[in-house]
């Protein structure tokens, strides 16, 4: 009897699984069952849940007993069963016994105690959140040979109780003034839920307050649990009362103030504790006579606590943090106690331990470029990279890091006899300060304006640290340009929390330098390119007292596995050039542009926006949405945005169905792209940008436990687009309506439609210190239309018609884009 192939291959798949069958396993006469799957049922017939999915998620993670896992739809018992029979095996059998036993899990039985223990902690779960009517039952089915058993857990919430009032309590009048004082900021308000997360934020939200206030040994165990009256069934709401306690044994809590600071900045804790010999800014430093190896003012300035002040744990816990960061010490160390003398006194002693001063190191081997301005982010390279650190090179805990950069990258897949594809040299020297400089005094006006609030102003004094940098760029695209890229900045890195960093440039100058090659192809892309060929002049792109800021929030896990991300980018050039000239004009009566040595100031504003959201399920699989904003516009006597500014899609970072500047502008479709070959020198780009990404990962194989190699999929889309009608790109202008030409063709189209839209897989090769990445991206629908076929957008399917074996190769290596990278690509 003859079958076809997929018949055959569905019964060696029924085999297979059939021999994995677990229950041959299962001891009968003890009523043994695998626990198949738990279930929750949320009843909301008593009125809507909010945050349903997170409420669903902490439920589950209640669970006594969880369901064992799969590997390739075979349940991971089945791996601990068999791997327990080693008789008889030879050396690759025993080698293969301990691959199964590194995937198997005991196995998970059906238990009628632990279900009844997870109802009971469902129960007192939801009764601390507020749901005190909540009760949880449970049914358990079977399959018909008995074998396995889900577990249904039916959850009714019921309604959820409300906060009426808050009242707080203290035998201590002080503590209890200042309670009244901050309860409008309370976060147990009347509306909100009686909620025990509400609670221990409440809280730690109190314990802060009195400890930056003086309470220096006040502890969240002071502060009684919430007790509730006068509580209606009807409305659900419940007044609440909450009691701060007073230690054991004392009436009041105790204030302290500070005492004495004492600093010790070359301890050493195998030798005799050095006695104070040096009084600077109010601070006792024990030197023993010796040389300060940092300043002592920029010591003083890192501490942010002074005698006589009132106890802040907060500026405590900052000047540890800024007196960490300087680099110079291992992480300090602090006593403090109550002077013997002055009761109510707090003597701090601070012991600091030197660290190297000199580093020296090198980094080198496989890359891909990651410079959007200067380089292709498809590439491959190698590079050497020798570095050296400083950290403390002018006596005031500065830390100087000068790297240098070598590399080369090529172009393995371009079919051209010449391999490598451009050369790179880059130097690059960072100094960075343990201190705010607010030069101008610009922060201070601003506080004094209210556009800044005082609280950004205090991060700015006690956690900001200023970077002076300095840099030159050499990239060579070989034979067809160089380009120059020198820069020089000053800014601010302010760690607003841990989840806010914003990052700050008041002054920048970047000077392009572009040399073009004579008779090159690129060249001649830019004779045809008016456009083009003005984005690619000799630019200054300049800041002095305000240039860009770089702002980036992530949110911390939410209990269902959800994160977010979000980086809004502002960069500006020209506006103090702009008034200068503006001044000029109107002293002189001229109209002229200002010039250094012939190269133009350039006058542009750009700023994007790039959020990210996050989606966990369980530790190997996850989902990702991406959406990708920006728009850069030209002022003054600037009519284009310098070529390293513009915006640019495709590649392995972004739109992986098209290489790096393939894509667009608009429904432009540049002939240079018609060879896949050429992709070294596309080189579209706009003035505006409109992007998206979908990626599901999982982890495909961990291949003999040494590393992972994770799968995705994807959906990306977008484009980019001019702001203005280009003559030279006809369709390039970002628009909302359609326009027809005389011929009948579509000249311009809405933005929506013609936005590119690419599919495809790719593979992770996650060594731990690096992740290798390979995508294979294919375009599913062009940003342009095509006229023999309606006007559809959507890819011709007859270019992936297969006729024979090797049309599968040929179509493949055609109508597939191979992006390589490092990293993930958000």
């Amino acid at each position: 009897m003859k079958f076809k192939n997929r018949h055959f291959f569905f019964l060696v798949l029924a085999a297979v699984l059939c021999s994995c069958n677990t229950t041959q396993f299962l001891d009968k006469s003890k009523g043994e069952q695998y626990l198949r799957k738990n279930i929750i049922e949320l009843d909301e017939s008593n009125g809507k849940v909010k945050n349903k999915s997170n409420l669903v998620a902490e439920l589950a993670k209640l669970y006594v007993k969880k369901e064992n896992r799969k590997m390739f739809g075979i349940p991971r018992q089945y791996f601990y069963y068999v791997s327990q029979d080693t008789f008889d095996k030879s050396k690759f059998g025993l080698a293969f016994t301990r691959w199964e036993a590194k995937r198997g899990e005991l196995p998970v039985f059906f238990d009628s105690a632990s279900v009844e223990e997870t109802k009971l902690a469902m129960e007192s779960y939801l009764q601390s959140r507020g749901y005190f009517f909540a009760h949880v039952n449970y049914k358990v089915k079977s399959n018909k040979d008995t074998t396995k058993a889900t577990v249904t857990y039916e959850v009714h919430p019921e309604a959820r109780f409300t906060i009426d009032s808050l009242e707080f309590q203290s035998k201590d009048t002080a503590i209890l003034r200042i309670l009244n004082e901050i309860a409008p900021s309370s976060l147990l308000k009347p509306g909100n839920p009686v909620d025990v997360k509400l609670y221990d934020q409440e809280v730690a939200r109190i314990t802060k307050h009195l400890r930056d206030n003086g309470y220096t040994y006040f502890y969240p165990q002071y502060i009684s649990t919430l007790e509730g009256f006068d509580s209606s069934n009807v409305e659900r709401t419940v007044s609440i009362r909450l009691k701060v306690l007073t230690p054991p044994k004392l009436e009041n809590n105790v204030k302290y103030t500070i005492g004495n600071i004492y600093v010790f900045p070359d301890y050493d804790p195998n030798t005799d504790q050095i006695k104070p010999d040096t009084l600077i800014d109010g601070l006792f430093f024990g030197t023993s006579g010796k040389e300060f190896r940092v300043k002592p003012r920029t010591l003083a300035s890192s501490i942010f606590i002074r005698t006589g002040e009132i106890y802040s744990q907060e500026a405590l816990d900052n000047s540890m943090r800024q007196l960490g960061a300087l680099g110079v010490f291992r992480p300090p160390t602090l006593r403090m106690e109550e002077d013997s003398k002055n009761p109510g006194n707090l003597n701090i002693f601070i012991f600091l331990t030197a660290n190297k001063k000199w580093e020296i190191g090198w980094e080198g081997g496989f890359s891909t470029t990651e410079r959007p301005a200067l380089g292709n982010k498809n590439l491959i390279g190698v590079s050497f990279n020798p570095s050296l650190r400083n950290r403390n090179f002018l006596r005031g805990a500065e830390l100087l890091v000068a790297n240098l950069n070598f590399g080369a990258e090529f172009n393995f897949f371009s079919g051209k006899d010449e391999l490598v594809n451009s050369l790179d040299f880059r130097w690059q020297n960072d100094l960075y300060f343990p201190r705010f400089s607010d030069y101008l005094g610009i922060w201070g006006r601003l506080e004094k304006w209210k556009i800044t609030g005082p609280q950004f102003n205090k991060n700015l004094r006690q956690k900001a640290t200023s970077r002076a940098s300095a840099s030159y760029n050499l990239l060579d695209l070989r034979g067809n340009y160089t380009l120059q890229f020198t820069n020089l900045s000053y800014g601010y890195d302010v760690p607003v929390s841990i989840n806010h960093q914003v990052s700050i440039n008041h002054f920048g100058i970047d000077l392009v330098l572009p040399r073009i090659v004579p008779g090159s192809i690129f060249d001649s892309l830019l004779q045809k390119n008016p456009a083009l060929r003005t984005s690619f002049d000799k630019q200054f792109i300049t800041g002095f007292l305000f240039r860009d800021i770089n702002f980036v929030y992530t949110s911390p896990p939410k209990p269902a596995g959800s994160s977010w991300y979000f980086r809004g980018y502002f960069d500006i050039s020209g506006i103090e050039v702009m008034a200068a000239n503006a001044v000029y004009d109107a002293i002189s009566g001229n109209n002229t542009s200002f010039k250094v040595k012939g190269v133009d100031f350039s006058h542009y504003a750009k700023l994007e926006l790039d959020g990210r959201h996050y989606w966990q399920f369980g530790t190997n699989r996850s989902l990702i949405l991406r959406l990708n904003a920006g728009m850069a516009l030209p002022f003054y006597k600037s009519n284009s945005i310098p070529y390293v500014k513009q915006f640019y899609v495709g590649g392995p970072y972004d739109i992986r169905g098209w290489y790096t500047r393939e894509l667009g502008p608009g429904l432009y479709k540049d002939l240079t792209t018609n060879d896949a070959s050429n992709r070294n020198l596309f080189y579209q780009a706009g003035d505006i940008k409109l992007e998206y990404n979908l990626e599901y990962r999982f982890l495909a194989a961990r291949p003999f436990g040494m590393f992972n190699i994770y799968g995705a999929v994807f959906l990306d889309g977008g484009n980019v687009w001019t702001k203005d009608f280009d003559p030279d790109r006809v369709g390039s202008r970002f628009t909302l309506r359609q326009k027809i030409n005389e011929k009948g063709q579509i000249e311009e189209d809405a933005f929506y439609r013609e936005m590119g839209i690419a599919t495809g897989f790719g593979l992770r090769f996650d060594f731990s210190y690096f992740i290798f990445r390979l995508d294979f991206g294919t375009p599913i629908r062009n940003n342009y239309p095509d006229p023999a076929r309606a006007n559809s957008y959507f890819i011709d399917p007859k270019l992936w018609k297969i006729n024979s074996v090797g049309d599968v190769f040929r179509k493949f290596n055609n109508n597939i884009r191979y992006q390589l990278a490092i990293g993930y690509p958000f």
